[in-house]
């Protein structure tokens, strides 16, 4: 039996249409991160989040980058077709065999085409996490 180790979450909103956070036009922008312990070697930590995009210019390209401790262990590419279309990007990610240790679990946005192009989160977003033991 598995057991369930830590949680966590973050959720800047549950809503549609109740943010605004401009995705630049180079860089990144952090979009949402917490804590989590892995407690015991042989562990899985299931990420799962929601990301609420909407294209402003163009039809921009955003990547949505999922990190831990600073370093890329996924990502998920959002198209949009049209100017003005909001698009809904859910993921879930799974950190096979995460080291042991309390790690910073991240998700940042960037655009993909920035020339003539801007994208903005505006929710819903959210962003959890959970570690789950080895079989015992």
């Amino acid at each position: 039996m598995r057991l369930i180790d830590d949680f966590s979450a973050s959720v800047p909103s549950n809503f549609n249409n109740s943010l605004d956070r401009v995705i630049p036009t180079s860089g990144t922008v952090v979009l949402a991160e917490f804590g989590l312990a892995v407690p015991r070697s042989g562990s899985n930590v299931l990420l799962e989040g929601t990301v609420g995009i909407r294209s402003f210019l163009g039809l921009p390209n955003i990547l949505v980058n999922v990190l831990r401790d600073g370093g890329i262990i996924g990502s998920v590419q959002v198209s949009t077709l049209a100017v003005n279309e909001i698009r809904l990007a859910a993921f879930q990610i799974v950190d096979a065999n995460a080291p042991v240790g309390y790690h910073a679990y991240t998700i940042t946005a960037e655009l993909l085409n920035p020339l003539l192009t801007q994208a903005r989160v505006t929710g819903p977003l959210t962003f959890t996490g959970t570690t789950i033991g080895p079989v015992s």
